[in-house]
């Protein structure tokens, strides 16, 4: 028993492993010169990025900078995190310039078009922000949004709205049932840009900051973690490879490679959300809260309500970890559908390894051989263990660290009580309190 809750401590450390790790932008440059910082958008929309370019936005302001550059890159992502980082754009104390120098596609887009000045490299081009999925109530949301924001910063919201919907028609511009994606030179034709740059530096000079000290923002260890784990595929993943762990580890006796694998994914899957701050702590505390009841349900004895209530805590810590209940539920869903497809098949390729059939019924019942019991017990006679539950008369005992069936002899046993092995009927244990001396 004492091993067990051993493991159950290893378990619960392992949760909080995750709350080392804290994402804290870093800066390369000198501080005694009036600045600019350089912040990259490359790559994924996340709720990773997010958090980065709030703190990156911060830390500018309090070093006085004279401005930022976001340089993007991105083809998008998810809509939460891009509407974050527009508003921290609008609200941003500091004046701040998008270069786009290769794609500001989808939430690329709005991200973009928040900022009061847009500079576009030759051959880069901008829109394309059709959502996904494409039912009428997103789409006329994600759409109020893109106009909202070119209101907000002086463009024009129909052009803004054409990227996200086919039906918008504007003559010598977008027909009928096309999706707009504008080039640099038609972007700066439409004002969705101010003016063209090859780089950088062409932006320094027409900005007016050809004279201040670059300050280029660079990504932290602990931000590249959690851009990886809060990418979309990522965490469907994470959270369907926890599931089946669990699901797997929960038809094995004992506590192995399953669970652990399992629990593992799924504090990755809430530590990268933790990390970004796009899970709340109650999200966090009913996943450990879920682990540890299931980690009950294994080693203690019962009618599956530790188990159940596990479950409960899981699933509504996992929907509080996601940004909003309809995403986290969707994400479940997903998960849940690749987890039933994938348990069969997992027993299937794995079933016959060495490792399951430890799990596995050997013995068989037939008609040539006769019936025979399920297993020799005979090797019990005589040992000694502890009630894990009441006998009256019967119930589960523990000896040497297996569960076993018994019954008592003629009187009820309590729990947690040593007894003794005084007969072997077939796959029958009879017990009886061990009175021996215990010097």
């Amino acid at each position: 028993m004492k091993a067990n809750w051993q493991k159950i401590h290893r378990i619960v450390l392992f949760l909080f492993l995750i709350l080392l790790l804290f994402p804290s932008p870093s800066v390369s440059g000198e501080a005694d010169r009036p600045c600019v910082h350089v912040i990259a958008i490359d790559g994924e929309i996340t709720p990773a990025m997010a958090s980065y370019l709030e703190q990156s936005l911060e830390a500018a302001v309090s070093a006085g900078a004279q401005g930022v550059i976001l340089d993007i890159r991105t083809l998008g992502g998810r809509v939460d995190a891009a509407l974050k980082m527009r508003d921290t754009i609008i609200t941003a104390e500091v004046p701040v310039v998008v270069f786009i120098s290769s794609r500001a596609v989808s939430a690329g887009a709005l991200i973009a078009i928040a900022a009061d000045t847009i500079v576009m490299a030759p051959g880069s081009h901008i829109g394309a922000a059709e959502p996904i999925p494409l039912d009428p109530k997103t789409l006329a949301v994600v759409s109020s949004e893109f106009r909202t924001t070119a209101e907000r910063t002086g463009r024009d919201p129909q052009v803004a709205a054409s990227m996200v919907d086919r039906s918008i028609v504007i003559d010598g511009l977008i027909g009928d049932g096309e999706i707009l994606d504008l080039t640099a030179d038609e972007a700066l034709a439409w004002g969705f840009a101010d003016h063209l740059a090859a780089d950088q530096n062409e932006v320094l000079q027409i900005m007016g900051w050809a004279d201040a000290h670059i300050v280029h923002v660079r990504q932290s260890f602990q931000f590249r973690i959690a851009q990886f784990l809060t990418g979309a595929e990522i965490a469907t993943l994470l959270l369907s490879f926890g599931m089946l762990g669990l699901v797997v580890e929960l038809f094995t006796p004992g506590f192995g490679a399953p669970g652990f694998v399992g629990i593992g994914c799924l504090v990755l899957y809430f530590g990268g959300n933790l990390l970004t701050g796009a899970a709340n702590y109650w999200g966090a505390l009913l996943f450990v809260v879920g682990i540890i009841l299931l980690a009950i349900e294994i080693i203690v004895p019962g009618f599956g309500i530790w188990g159940i209530s596990g479950l409960t805590a899981l699933v509504v810590g996992i929907i509080l970890a996601a940004p909003n209940p309809t995403q986290g539920m969707g994400t479940l869903l997903i998960a849940s559908a690749v987890t039933l497809i994938a348990i069969p098949v997992f027993f299937r390729i794995f079933g016959k390894t060495h490792f399951m059939q430890r799990f596995v019924l050997k013995t068989a019942e037939t008609v040539n051989q006769g019936y025979t019991h399920a297993a020799d017990k005979s090797h019990l006679l005589g040992q000694t263990g502890r009630t894990l539950t009441v006998l009256r008369p019967s119930g589960s005992i523990l000896i040497d660290g297996m569960r076993i069936d018994a019954l008592a002899d003629g009187t009820f046993i309590p729990s947690g009580v040593s007894v003794k092995v005084i007969r072997v009927e077939g796959a029958k244990v009879v017990v009886s309190v061990d009175r021996s001396p215990t010097g």
